[in-house]
């Protein structure tokens, strides 16, 4: 039983609370949760969630136990690539029904204890405290993983499911990973991804979410990354009622790097947030990061990034960059770029910009035969283009490039 309360619970944190008090936890757990029951559900007086109000958005949530896995899953947009495909379902992990491929381990494994740097972040407490079992994938050392690994997370039910995953990808290792959010359910999901990429490896993830216009939908990733090494990462959200993809990336030995993009694309009342908090331990690290944002109707778009360099980081070279076109008068994009600097030797620099889309640009291509909206699908089309650059597989790039155009066909 837990002996940690939440005062004047809602409706949300109620019936957590409820379905945390029938089941048998670790110490661990109980730990998690009453961290939880102290920090509570983010709200919007927290600076970092101010335009990601979950509190909010769950208050008068009414979570049932655990929604029932679905019987049948279709298959995956991304099946022609042969891909190495895991599900989580509802929560509940489905491992590939095949022999493990040379260079690979994994396996359903226990969730982590707890993750330091995350212990004053709510959600992520609350993933630690309710999460049943991981999701554990190694790539071994030296190993190159020619297929695609695909993680989709597949939500079903009205109600409240948490998931982890920990990835880990051994010296001089190379791999892919494709991860999709999938359902068109009302429900909450929460799924905490804590990766190591280790010395001299190269990891390469794309995230692919077009979930339902009433789920809400909180995802964080974790990596570490180690020396020599490159982790990059392609994001692309059509939104929810409220999503936030949160990237938390520690350099923690010299001469790493990353390159973090992202890209939503947002309509009627659709809601997306990526946060990303990039922390330079050591020197001559590199990142870069873009990131694109398109709303029309009252579609939100929020970014907020943060470069934090520290003394010891020198020779460090971070750059940053935030755009974002609105479409419609209701319309909103809510960009917060962050450098928090204590070394003297460094290259880092932020931008960003929010505007409508090019009258004169629009004219030129008017006056070349294109009609009204295709000169504006042009122009749309375009303007993701290099945040597109990063997904290195072309039939997964093909894809967002189609997801990209049915969206402006609509609009």
């Amino acid at each position: 039983m837990s002996n940690a309360l939440l005062y004047n619970p809602t409706s949300m944190e109620a019936g957590l609370e409820a379905v945390f008090k029938t089941r048998t936890v670790t110490d661990a757990q109980q730990a998690a949760f009453a961290r939880f029951a102290k920090l509570r559900m983010p709200n919007r007086r927290l600076e970092g969630w101010k335009w990601s109000d979950f509190n909010g958005a769950l208050r008068d949530f009414s979570p049932i136990n655990d929604a029932p896995a679905a019987d049948t899953v279709a298959s995956s947009e991304f099946a022609s690539l042969n891909p190495l495909e895991f599900r989580i379902v509802d929560g509940r992990i489905e491992l590939p029904v095949e022999e493990i491929p040379e260079g690979m381990r994994y396996g359903v494994i226990e969730p982590v204890a707890t993750i330091l740097e995350l212990e004053s972040h709510a959600i992520a407490s609350l993933n630690v405290a309710m999460t049943r079992k991981a999701l554990g994938i190694e790539v071994v050392e030296g190993a190159v993983i020619e297929r695609p690994i695909l993680i989709r997370h597949i939500n079903t039910g009205a109600g409240f499911s948490f998931a982890q995953s920990m990835m880990r990808i051994s010296p001089n290792a190379k791999a892919q990973l494709i991860e999709t959010y999938e359902g068109n359910c009302a429900g909450f999901y929460s799924h905490l991804f804590h990766m190591v990429v280790r010395d001299g490896a190269e990891f390469n993830r794309t995230v692919v979410q077009e979930t339902g216009p009433d789920n809400t939908l909180h995802a964080l990733c974790a990596a570490k990354v180690n020396e020599t090494a490159h982790f990059e990462q392609t994001s692309f959200s059509t939104g929810s009622r409220l999503a936030r993809h949160e990237t938390i990336a520690h350099f923690w030995s010299p001469s790493s790097s990353a390159t973090i993009n992202s890209a939503a694309l947002l309509c009627g009342e659709r809601h997306n947030d990526f946060t990303t908090h990039v922390v330079h331990k050591e020197r001559d690290c590199e990142t870069r990061q873009l990131h694109k944002g398109v709303a029309r109707d009252r579609g939100r778009n929020v970014f907020q990034g943060k470069f934090e360099v520290e003394r010891i980081a020198q020779k460090t070279d971070a750059k940053m960059t935030a755009n974002a076109l609105l479409l419609s008068e209701g319309a909103q994009a809510n960009h917060k770029p962050e450098l928090e600097i204590y070394a003297d030797d460094v290259e880092c620099a932020h931008g960003s910009t929010v505007g409508s889309l090019d009258e004169d640009a629009l004219f030129y291509l008017r006056q070349r035969g294109l009609d009204e909206k295709s000169a504006r699908a042009m122009l749309i089309e375009a303007f993701f283009g290099d945040v597109m650059s990063g997904v290195k597989n072309d039939v997964v790039r093909d894809c967002i490039h189609q997801k990209i155009k049915t969206w402006m066909e609509t609009s």
